[in-house]
């Protein structure tokens, strides 16, 4: 009788003992996962924060800016990455930029703005959208109607630079298209496009 029972109670202690031998091996893995994933964490925090760019505008840019736009708001510098789709780059004239470059966005008298300084702070260019057709100066008006007549225009985007301001305006009518660089004062600066299903790409020189 007492041999059964030591044997009873010797088979208690070897189950309690395999039990806490699987619950400490568990806790373990868990604590390993937890460690990896804290790891994991970390690697991507540090790549992160290596991978982004901090935006450093110098004080004169953002004085010249505030000056020149006074007012502005949802104000967001940022460094150069590509030109603004709105507008032909090559057709602005503007000269080329590169990621030392800024263009900050921002709203200004109620229309979406974009605007680009060189690295040292000089003013290249801006340019806007042009959702309402009838604040086109009556100039740019009267080229439309003389020089594009019966064409529709379905986009515009207003750009200002040192030496004028100008406005990229594209057009369709039928199955022509026409995408045209007129200046406040009506003239045209560049054209290209279909007239009648014929290409046409024209340029003016100007003094």
């Amino acid at each position: 009788m007492k041999l059964k029972s030591w044997i009873f109670f010797a088979g208690i202690i070897i189950i309690a003992s395999s039990c806490g031998e699987n619950s400490t091996t568990k806790e373990t893995v868990n604590d390993s996962t937890a460690s990896a994933s804290a790891t994991n964490t970390s690697t991507n925090n540090n790549t992160t924060t290596v991978a982004s760019k901090q935006i450093e505008v110098p004080a004169k840019t953002k004085t010249s800016f505030e000056t020149k736009y006074p007012g502005a708001t949802d104000v967001t510098w940022n460094y150069y990455s590509e030109p603004y789709t709105g507008i032909d780059w090559e057709w602005a004239g503007w000269p080329a930029v590169d990621a030392n470059d800024y263009v900050v966005t921002y709203d200004w008298n109620g229309a979406d703005y974009y605007t680009w300084y060189d690295q040292d702070g000089n003013w290249i260019g801006s340019t806007s959208v042009v959702s309402d057709y009838s604040n086109l100066p009556a100039a740019v008006n009267n080229t439309l109607k003389r020089d594009f007549n019966g064409y529709t225009v379905t986009s515009v985007n207003k750009e200002n630079d040192k030496d004028r301001e100008a406005y990229e305006l594209k057009m369709e009518r039928g199955d022509d298209k026409m995408k045209a660089l007129i200046t406040s004062d009506g003239t045209v600066l560049k054209k290209k496009g279909t007239e009648d299903g014929e290409k046409v790409k024209e340029k003016t020189k100007v003094k």
